[in-house]
């Protein structure tokens, strides 16, 4: 999954008692998860990365905690003293707020939680693009959708478009070449497409970089929809305005922000949909997030992890249903895109230095969803028009 693995047999018996965890505030169950002997202390995010990050063993974060040069300069670790940071964990998939070649010239090994939230963004993109089609009178089954990036996440997006008997091209040149039995669409095939939805990293160099892969190149080919729940840049937000106003494109749903959080007021007004960079929450995604990188922790250490496991039968689960539904009217109801809609658009208007804070705490203070397979196998009966949801049992 990463690096980690590289230096764990350099760890002593010092682990097992007295360890010492730094870890954001926001990361999901922590204490349920973590052995029992590690010391875990918290920060806000919104404060930065406190100055004394460094003289803990460890240090959990999530994407609004960069690691940089400058938030942790070479001058402030020596390498593997007990009490010393010695590794990082981010618990996300995205790990492009950390600089992973500073982390390597310090000594620091570094974890991530990979494909920790892919069935959530696949489930955001799926209700996201049925709300759309239902509120414009369209009819998906006719369309094409190309799927920009296949993995973990393209994956679970792909899979659902084709359960649910939707067209889709698959557009993912670096995965062709580093596996035999992928082969991916040309991007003449990808830009006749009806509605494209973007599932890469944001890169800036080697032969296929993302950053502002949807042009105004790309654009101009004209669309009915595009979704970004990947990175912001990697659309480009001042071309996408453009074709808008050239009438190439006829809606867009972004996730995902050029200068986050300080997004865009003009784009965000215009947005069908406009989220803070939440597609990929969801209780089990964060359950995922935290135990995959204390996972990854434990081993590197030499630690005992918690095996404890996610428990839904534990949490109060409520359901918004009824049989007259239809699958875009109850995936719609049974998630919170409406909640975070509304009050990202209540944050137009406001300063930088606010809006920043703002958007912050609307990602980590907001009540995270369940995900459909634990809300559909509580349905005791369904009606034929939500035969559909079927496609989340598994």
């Amino acid at each position: 999954m990463n690096e980690a693995n590289v230096h764990q047999n350099m760890q002593s018996n010092y682990y097992h008692s007295g360890m010492k965890i730094l870890a954001d505030k926001y990361l999901y169950k922590l204490d349920e998860l973590l052995p029992e002997t590690v010391e875990l202390n918290r920060y806000d995010p919104e404060n930065g990365l406190p100055e004394t990050a460094t003289d803990y063993d460890a240090l959990l974060i999530r994407t609004v905690t960069n690691i940089s040069t400058e938030t942790l300069p070479e001058s402030g670790c020596l390498k593997f003293i007990a009490g010393c940071l010695k590794f990082i964990g981010t618990a996300t998939a995205g790990f492009d707020h950390v600089d992973a070649e500073h982390l390597k010239r310090l000594g620091i090994a570094f974890a991530r939680s990979e494909g920790c939230n892919a069935n959530a963004v696949g489930e955001y993109v799926i209700t996201a693009l049925f709300r759309w089609a239902e509120e414009n009178g369209i009819e998906l089954g006719k369309k094409k959708v190309g799927v920009i990036g296949c993995g973990n996440t393209g994956g679970k997006v792909i899979g659902y478009l084709q359960k649910l008997g939707i067209k889709s091209v698959l557009y993912d040149p670096p995965k062709e070449e580093s596996e035999t039995s992928f082969q991916s669409a040309g991007l003449n095939e990808l830009l006749e497409c009806d509605i494209l939805t973007f599932h890469t990293p944001l890169t800036f160099s080697g032969e296929h970089p993302t950053f502002h892969m949807c042009s105004s190149e790309w654009l101009r080919h004209k669309f009915d929809l595009i979704i970004n729940t990947a990175r912001g840049g990697v659309v480009d937000e001042n071309a996408l305005t453009e074709a808008m106003k050239r009438e190439y494109v006829q809606n867009y749903i972004l996730d995902v922000w050029e200068n986050e959080p300080v997004f865009e007021d003009e784009i965000t007004k215009k947005a069908f949909i406009a989220t803070p960079h939440v597609a990929g929450y969801s209780k089990q995604a964060k359950w995922r997030a935290s135990e995959m990188v204390i996972e990854e922790m434990c081993r590197f250490f030499g630690l005992e992890r918690n095996t404890r496991k996610f428990e839904a039968d534990m949490i109060n689960i409520e359901i918004n249903f009824d049989e007259k539904m239809t699958f875009a009217g109850f995936l719609w109801e049974n998630t919170n895109i409406r909640h975070y809609d509304k009050n990202l658009r209540k944050l137009i208007g406001l300063k930088d230095v606010e809006k920043a804070r703002k958007f912050a705490k609307l990602r980590s203070e907001t009540e995270t969803r369940m995900e459909f397979r634990e809300i559909v196998k509580r349905i005791d009966n369904v009606s034929d028009q939500l035969k559909a949801l079927k496609i989340f049992a598994r």
